[in-house]
């Protein structure tokens, strides 16, 4: 074989060289965008069932409390019956259950959020205003003591979010 035999097969073997990392790389971009859009799905129907989650339990909130009116209303009125009143405490027990249950549904939520199984921006910016009212809420301080609580999850998110300095 001659020099210049030996020069094309060189020069053969460099355009194919060149031509290998050319598709590798388009390879590689393709095989990223399309990782990129199916974590993008993922997190997609993560943050869908977080919010069908709160969405319900919020539902079942309302609807025990529509049908509690009446009866806390005679209750203040001082005209209930003792059965109305055995009937009052009984919801009362499962409003006190569709509280915890959103109350988990949150802090499953604020789970995902700080294990980064959902976009955290858009999570932020979906959930900052309901994270912060359902901490501060008089009503639900029982829950969100920092040294008992067992929605530790809810809290964090809470101070990474609230105490910026």
């Amino acid at each position: 074989m001659d020099a210049s035999t030996s020069d094309l097969i060189a020069s053969i073997s460099l355009i194919i060289s060149i031509g290998a990392v050319f598709f590798a790389k388009s390879s590689s971009s393709k095989a990223n965008k399309i990782a990129q859009e199916n974590l993008n799905l993922q997190y997609g129907m993560v943050e869908l069932e977080i919010s069908q989650s709160i969405e319900n339990a919020k539902k079942s909130i309302n609807d025990i409390s529509i049908i509690m009116v009446p009866l806390v209303s005679k209750e203040r009125l001082e005209s209930i019956n003792k059965e109305e009143e055995d009937t009052l405490d009984l919801y009362r027990k499962n409003f006190n259950a569709a509280t915890q249950t959103l109350i988990n549904h949150y802090d499953a939520a604020c789970s995902k959020y700080i294990d980064e199984k959902v976009d955290t921006v858009r999570f932020k910016k979906s959930y900052k205003n309901e994270i912060r009212k359902l901490v501060e809420k008089d009503d639900l301080k029982e829950y969100f003591n920092p040294l008992t609580s067992s929605y530790k999850p809810i809290l964090n998110v809470y101070s990474e979010w609230e105490n910026l300095e």
